[in-house]
């Protein structure tokens, strides 16, 4: 078999994550690409809870929505624990080994009693040989420049990489485990991180150690960002930099606090108060997650303005296999002014009008580097005014930044998937990517259009990628088609043709495929 779908339920509690992993991690020690993707109530017991792997001899992309093998642990005939005798079962069935499965197993339960491990390898052992019809058992090498994680862990792995400093959250489902992956890797990569109280705090902490000169980071979700507003534009107002990983779930309010959605972008965009420039990135799958929290943390620093990297729960909290990063801490800094020849008496012009729109900065206690920094419009020094040409000239100076923003070559563009030509052009962002890719090689004369970034939205490239295009399809996961509001307000084009979906799930390639031959 090349391919194997297999699902696991039942109640919370049960062990449903964790056996659905152990799966996972079983089939890609043994050579097989996998995706992991898991479904569950916001309750602590109870409920249906579900882990779902694919297993594939090729890159897996998306989830399917049928399955080769689900079981259900309501199933009274199961022996204990139930969780790792279904997954000995389904282990068999795929023709995987079962010492790869037992070897995974101790590794899980590394720090339990020896009782607990002895008794979960027996289950696996049972389930392995309750199968009446195994397959033929796998045999291929181990992949070697691959990875299984979550796109979570990859976000956290690029802001590693891109030399973070100080990281603070206020848990909130589903960035919670951006907290508990660099908590414990924060001895090891000499990271200051901070559980706050709440999410007004954490982001004025982040503020405050950005002030320092440490590159910060804080991750919520769209609950959190709401409360994060006046500090966006605190970050905005002084030129702080700034990063932000809003998870998003659905809304409004408490909304669905365990499922995926994408109803937050242009919240995002227009954030606080006013007008002031700020860049908003969308990653598609965890290889962006990690390129793109890298690269957030130094153009934050780079421009003196906040990001805002809006992934969703299925990215965050789904499992795949991609190519082993390079994590590599950047070592360039930008922006910092030597200030050893000036005179410590005169202040320091902070927010000194440039072609660029970005001024040099200093951190506290630098001798010739005294400024002020607050939430007020300011002068040249940071001294608040009300000056009709000092306001004009602060304003227009922080929006000359996304001209030259726009004209980085770091920013990364929209991309194209399939024939530069096609008689239907989809247009999507975000953690919808891998589905689509995955559903356009069965569309013929179909291709994809997929925005790593978003604001400032790159219009030039984006013209240029549509220019031979015949039909245009926005495909996203909210009720309204806010990129494609947003393409309407920019470049003054409506598509009428839309596919939504806002029902909590992710988008499967075969509905993808049905509604596209619906239109």
């Amino acid at each position: 078999m090349q391919k194997f779908n297999f699902k696991i339920s039942g109640a919370a509690g049960e062990g449903i994550k964790v056996a659905g992993l152990i799966f996972a991690q079983t089939a890609f020690r043994q050579g097989l690409y996998v995706h992991g993707y898991t479904e569950y109530p916001s309750l602590i017991r109870g409920g249906l809870n579900t882990f779902q792997v694919c297993a594939d001899v090729q890159p897996v992309l998306a989830p399917e929505a049928k399955f080769d093998l689900e079981i259900s642990l309501n199933n009274p005939s199961l022996g204990k624990p139930k969780n790792i005798f279904a997954v000995g079962f389904a282990c068999a069935r795929l023709g995987l080994n079962l010492a790869a499965l037992q070897t995974v197993i101790k590794e899980t339960f590394v720090k339990k009693t020896t009782a607990v491990i002895k008794h979960n390898l027996a289950a696996a052992e049972q389930g392995y040989k309750s199968c009446q019809n195994p397959l033929q058992p796998i045999a291929r090498p181990p992949l070697t420049n691959q990875i299984l994680l979550s796109g979570n862990d990859a976000l956290s792995l690029g802001a590693i990489a891109g030399g973070l400093k100080f990281f603070t959250a206020y848990p909130m489902s589903p960035s919670t485990s951006i907290l508990h992956f660099l908590a414990a890797k924060a001895k090891k990569t000499g990271i200051a991180v901070r559980h706050g109280e709440d999410e007004i705090g954490v982001v004025n902490m982040a503020l405050g150690a950005s002030f320092a000169g440490a590159r910060s980071l804080v991750a919520t979700s769209g609950g959190g960002f709401s409360l994060m507003n006046e500090a966006i534009g605190l970050a905005g107002v002084s030129e702080t930099p700034l990063v932000i990983v809003n998870a998003m779930r659905p809304g409004p309010a408490t909304g669905m606090p365990t499922w995926t959605g994408q109803a937050d972008l242009l919240f995002a965009i227009h954030a606080s108060q006013d007008e002031f420039p700020r860049i908003v990135l969308t990653p598609g799958d965890p290889e962006e997650a990690f390129v793109l929290a890298k690269l957030a943390l130094n153009l934050a620093e780079k421009y003196q303005l906040p990001i805002i990297i809006l992934t969703d729960k299925y990215l965050a909290e789904s499992y795949f296999t991609f190519n082993t990063p390079a994590v590599k801490q950047t070592n360039q800094r930008y922006g910092f002014a030597s200030t050893q020849n000036l005179d410590t008496n005169t202040p320091f012009l902070r927010y000194s009008d440039s072609k660029t729109g970005v001024s040099l900065r200093t951190i506290p206690g630098q001798p010739g580097g005294v400024h002020l920094a607050n939430s007020y419009e300011h002068d040249e020094s940071g001294y608040a005014t009300e000056s009709s040409g000092e306001r004009i000239k602060q304003v227009d100076k922080r929006a000359r930044k996304i001209t030259t923003i726009l004209k980085d070559p770091e920013m990364v563009k929209p991309k194209l998937f399939g024939p530069k030509s096609a008689a239907t052009t989809i247009i999507s962002w975000g953690s919808n990517k891998g589905s689509l890719q995955t559903a356009l090689k069965s569309l013929p004369d179909t291709n994809f259009i997929h925005f790593p970034c978003v604001w400032p939205f790159p219009k030039q490239e984006f013209l240029h990628l549509i220019n031979k295009s015949k039909k245009l399809v926005t495909i996203e996961l909210n009720s309204t088609g806010q990129l494609n509001q947003l393409i309407s307000q920019v470049i003054g084009i409506q598509i009428p043709s839309k596919i939504l979906k806002y029902d909590g799930r992710p988008f499967y390639p075969e509905e993808i495929i049905y509604q596209l031959k619906q239109l």
